[in-house]
């Protein structure tokens, strides 16, 4: 038996397999890493469009009456609301005045049981 028809030995195939599995393991991690990227930016997507929704809905309610801002509807929130996951609460501030500040804040629990808070804010004129 000549030396090129020998084949491998045990050694270069433990040197194989040890690199295909470092290899394995770091495309788990990488897909675990994108996994919790993912599920943050669906969250934050849904609590940024409810966001809007509310402050979108407040404008209307603002404009809604002959006098601007004069609508009960459009005050504070009482309690956080909190549908799929998103918390949702907001504050029109100050009470009166010729221009209001709406804040609408999105809270949400990320992967890791961490939380997360974001605040659309934006200028009424009444």
């Amino acid at each position: 038996m000549t030396q090129s028809e020998r084949g491998l030995t045990v050694v270069e195939v433990l040197v194989a397999l040890v690199i295909l599995g470092i290899g394995l393991l770091v495309l788990a991690g990488g897909s675990v890493v994108v996994t919790r990227d993912l599920t943050r930016s669906g969250l934050a997507t849904v609590g940024n469009a409810r966001a809007q929704a509310k402050l979108d809905e407040l404008m209307t309610t603002a404009a809604s009456t002959p006098v601007r801002c004069a609508s009960a509807n459009f005050a504070s929130s009482v309690a956080a609301t909190t549908i799929n996951k998103i918390t949702l609460s907001w504050t029109v501030t100050p009470a009166s005045g010729a221009q209001r500040t709406v804040q609408v804040i999105t809270s949400y629990r990320l992967p890791g049981n961490r939380s997360h808070t974001d605040t659309l804010r934006a200028y009424i004129a009444c």
